[in-house]
This record gives structure tokens, sequence and C-alpha cells, in this order.
């Protein structure tokens, strides 16, 4: 089956419109995850800022399921006075 992986940045989707066959939807589930990790390591930002990252997985037009990666950073007593850490 051609599963297609549609890609939320932050800013806006980016739809695949080639796709990728895989043989079931735990592949496919797979190959979503892999690449979740993958945009993560590029595009969550340094200064800890929020971000959320989407993968929406596609059979046709059809949606099969979607994986998020949400990532956030609580500011602790070490973000706010350095002199903490020491």
């Amino acid at each position: 089956m051609r599963y297609y992986f549609d890609i939320f940045d932050g800013t806006g989707w980016a739809r695949d419109d080639i796709g990728v066959e895989c043989a079931s939807d735990q592949q496919a589930r797979y190959q979503a995850v892999l690449a979740l990790t993958e945009l993560a390591r590029d595009l969550l930002p340094p200064d800890g800022s929020t971000k959320e990252l989407n993968i929406r997985v596609r059979l046709h037009e059809e949606l099969a399921f979607s994986v998020r990666l949400s990532f956030d950073t609580s500011a602790g007593p070490a973000l706010v006075d350095p002199s903490v850490m020491r």
C-alpha cells in the first residue's frame, strides 16, 4: 500500500504527493516516527522555545493516523539564574 506523509513544521503543512510503499500500518507508523525524529533534530529550536511537529499519514486522500511531537522547555532555577548550576 502507498502511504503519504504530510508534514507540519510549525508554520504550515507540506503535502506529500509521492508517498512510500509500506507493507502495513505498523510499518508506515514506524516510518512516520523515524521521519519525525529526523525532523526534530533539524527543526527543534535551540533556545527551548515551544514547537510542535506533526506528520499526517494518508492512504490516498483518507487519513490513516497522525504522529505528533510537542517540545517545550520549562524555566527552572538554572535558566533564570545561571549561578545555580555552579
